[in-house]
Formats: structure tokens, sequence, C-alpha cells
């Protein structure tokens, strides 16, 4: 019998994950748009939707918050799910990922609980005059719900709910 008509193992949700953020880090290293909008349409979930609480601290004091829901089609218009800073910006970027639990729904859907772990540091242009240039980093950390839903063979993200915290400090 195949795996998919025995339904999705935790060892598969694993591999699609972790498979998440070795391409997200290519996506970062890489920076080419076009190439995150196609990876965002290929792994988002046609209907999908995000809804994300973050909590923004600044050198360790809360400094504010964001609440968003967003759709497919908001994070295509966005530039994809990994794309907002631009290539030159981007001086150091990381991805992990802790899997909590998995609850298989049949054949073609799982609910996953996550812990991602987002490291990114970016530089700001360099301006006249100035030795130094400004740097931005932010360790993001999320504890997510996601329905993770089987499309034409292969796994994408389906709804999804996050709530994390948003470490950031500003250098130079």
């Amino acid at each position: 019998m195949n795996q998919e008509r025995q339904g999705l193992s935790t060892e598969d949700v694993r591999k699609y994950l972790q498979r998440i953020c070795e391409e997200a880090e290519g996506l970062m290293r890489d920076y080419d748009p076009r190439m995150i909008a196609e990876w965002t349409d290929t792994n988002v979930a046609d209907g999908a939707s995000f809804q994300v609480d973050v909590r923004v601290q600044k050198d360790g004091v809360h400094t504010g918050s964001i609440a968003m829901t967003l759709q497919k089609e908001d994070i295509l218009q966005l530039g994809g799910m990994f794309g907002a800073a631009g290539k030159e910006g981007i001086v150091d970027y990381s991805l992990d990922m802790n899997l909590r639990d998995v609850v298989t729904h049949g054949t073609d859907a799982a609910t996953v609980k996550v812990t991602w772990r987002e490291h990114i540091v970016v530089q700001a242009p360099a301006r006249e005059g100035q030795e130094t240039r400004s740097r931005l980093t932010a360790e993001v950390e999320a504890d997510c719900v996601h329905l993770l839903v089987r499309d034409e063979g292969r796994l994408a993200l389906g709804m999804t709910l996050c709530s994390g915290t948003a470490r950031l400090g500003v250098s130079g």
C-alpha cells in the first residue's frame, strides 16, 4: 500500500517543513523575487488564510504589537513569504523549526503545531560620507498551528494561526 493511501505520517510532515526551512534560506540567499513568488504560489494552498499576532521588542523593551490576517493573494502581492528585504540588504538569514505535534486527517491533510525561529540581518545601503552602515537584526519566534493539505500530490500550507515575538536590534 503506498504512503498516499495510508495518510500523512509525522515523518512526511517533518520532511516537508524541513524542506521549507532549506528552501527559505536558499531563496533569501539568492533573492529572486520571481522565484519567491513562485515558491509561495506552490507552497501556500489556494484559499489559505494566515492569522498572525506578533509582539515586537526593540532592545528588550516591548514597543508594540502587530495583528494581521492575510490571504494567499495578499502574500503574493507582498512579494511572497520570504521576500521583503532585497538581495543587497540581506546579510544573514536562517529559518529553523521544531515540530511539536501532528494530527492526521485522512490521506490528504494534517494539523501540525510548529515553533518557527527566524533570524535575519538586514544592512542599510551605504550613504555618501558614512563609513558604517546601520543594521537591523530580527529574531522572530512564532508558535503556529498549520493545516497542511495535499494538493495535486504535494503538500501545501493551508489555514495558519501564529503567535510570536519579534526581537529587533539596530546597530551602526
